[in-house]
Parts: structure tokens; sequence; C-alpha cells
């Protein structure tokens, strides 16, 4: 440490600052930090794993598109039509499947029920497509048939009203039926995933 301050004033012993003038004894040392390095991008699988599985995760409803048409080509072919609710099942179970393959994420009971859902909304609509088109092209013969196997249905077709709410009834049943089967066979798929990989 210097005797004397550069403004003339000598200096008490081991003094930081000048008591004259103010100026500092020493020259402070310099710390240089290192630059903080950036952070690295997140991965692919990182990404993915903060998009819950909802409509609005783009991987989860390809593959629930993809399982959905699969189940509808399933219900078209008429022998394996009867099976609709395994195909159900299994397409929610197939979904989380293909999602753990593409993705490499495990998904957890509720995420993959939720998937399976999404499968089964998908499937719903397909089918109801489907049966749409149908009774365009065969709705009178249909019709025709189910007067024949029970007179009453007549008061049901004539009534507008009463049609509506029988089809609107019949809709929800088979909505619900759908994809509770499905998120059940998504949940099924999701456990068993897990037990596989623990």
């Amino acid at each position: 440490m210097p005797d004397y301050c550069t403004c003339g004033t000598q200096l008490v012993e081991n003094a930081s600052f000048c008591h004259r003038c103010g100026r500092p004894t020493s020259e402070a040392e310099i710390v240089e930090t290192p630059a903080p390095t950036p952070p690295r991008p997140p991965t692919l699988q990182e990404k993915l794993a903060q998009i819950p599985v909802s409509f609005s995760n783009p991987i989860a409803l390809r593959v629930a598109f993809l399982m959905s048409l699969a189940t509808m080509l399933l219900e078209m072919i008429p022998v394996l039509g009867l099976l609709s609710f395994l195909w159900w099942l299994a397409a929610g179970w197939g979904a989380v499947q293909i999602y753990r393959r593409i993705t490499g994420l495990s998904l957890s009971v509720s995420a993959g029920a939720r998937l399976g859902s999404i499968t089964g909304v998908l499937a719903f609509v397909g089918t109801v497509l489907l049966v749409t088109l149908q009774m365009v092209f065969v709705g009178k013969q249909f019709f025709d048939e189910m007067i024949q196997q029970d007179p009453r249905m007549k008061q049901v077709i004539a009534d507008p009203a009463m049609l509506a709410t029988v089809c609107l009834v019949m809709l929800a049943l088979v909505f619900s039926l759908v994809v509770g089967i499905c998120a059940a066979g998504g949940a099924l798929g999701a456990r068993f995933s897990a037990r596989k990989t623990s």
C-alpha cells in the first residue's frame, strides 16, 4: 500500500480510502466472471413431454385418427363388424402403443385414457358418417324392414319428433359406448406399458 495519496495526503496504515479526497488507496481487483453457457435446445422427447395428450397434441391426434380409421375399416367387414366392442378396446390399446413407439414416452393411465377417448371420438364421428351415407342410399329399405319386423315402428317413423328423439338417444348411447370402451383400452394399454418398462 502506498504511503501517500495522489492528492499528497499521508495515508493512515491499512486505509482503503484517502481520508481527505476519498480516493481508493489501491486499485480494486477486477474479477472476470465467465460468460454463461447458452442453454441447450430441448430434445423432441422433452418437447413432447411438455405437451399434454389432447386434441392440441398433433402426434396424439394423428395416432388416434389412424386407429379410428382402422376400427372403421374393420367394422365395415360384415362378419368382423359384429366384434365392434373388441375393435374399440383394441383401438385405445393400439393408440397408446403407437404413441409410445413414436415418441418414446410412457403414458400415465389417465393420459392413456385421454388418448383412447380421442380415438373413440374420432371413431364415433367416422361411424356416424358411414351410417349416414348408408341411410341415404338404403334408408327406405331399412325402414321398411323395421316396420315388417315390428309394426309399432311405423308410428315412430311417421312422427318426426319421436324419430329425432330415438335417433339422439341412440347416438348418445353409441357415443358413450365407443368413447368409454376406447378410453378403457387406452388406460389398459398405458398400465400394461408401465408394467413392462418397470
